[in-house]
């Protein structure tokens, strides 16, 4: 028997950066912020709608590689300059939710908690994601593609890295 902290599945990602938190915040806030950094390394962001507040939604589309693919974020709590809670999806380019574009039984929706904490002028971001109502396929679905997920939140923290470098001079 699974223990509880690992009988559903989930992701969790730490990273750290250079800044205030305040500016860290600020980068998935601000709608010119989060056009400059958001997606994966070489992907190209076009945002239809950015409605940053509770109960807003964030609908977007990525051009990676030859790939279109569609994706919504709808904000559930939002504590400046503390935490973001949000659903995201995949959807099509009328902001309806789809599934996913990959070749694989992914969830319909995924519950995000991003959290920012600030000391000495470094900002640890640590973001807790799981399915919402999923099958246990897509559970399972889910808990194998955390690698690639690590993988691709990497890249792009990377360029969130980058753009708040830049800001700093």
């Amino acid at each position: 028997m699974e223990n509880q902290a690992t009988s559903k599945s989930s992701l969790q990602i730490v990273r750290r950066f250079n800044a205030p938190q305040s500016l860290v915040f600020k980068a998935f806030a601000s709608q010119e912020a989060f056009a400059e950094w958001w997606g994966p390394s070489g992907s190209q962001l076009t945002l239809i709608n950015f409605d940053f507040r509770e109960g807003g939604v964030t609908h977007y589309r990525l051009d990676s590689g030859g790939m279109v693919m569609w994706a919504l974020f709808r904000y559930r709590e939002i504590r400046q300059p503390d935490s973001i809670t949000f659903i995201s999806a995949f959807a099509d380019a009328g902001g309806n939710i789809r599934t996913s574009p990959f070749p694989f039984d992914f969830p319909l929706e995924v519950h995000n908690n991003i959290t920012l904490t600030e000391t000495g002028g470094v900002t640890t971001l640590k973001l807790y994601a799981e399915p919402v109502d999923a099958t246990p396929e897509q559970e399972k679905t889910f808990r194998e593609l955390n690698a690639s997920m690590n993988q691709g939140y990497e890249g792009t923290f990377k360029q969130l890295d980058t753009y708040l470098l830049k800001l700093q001079g």
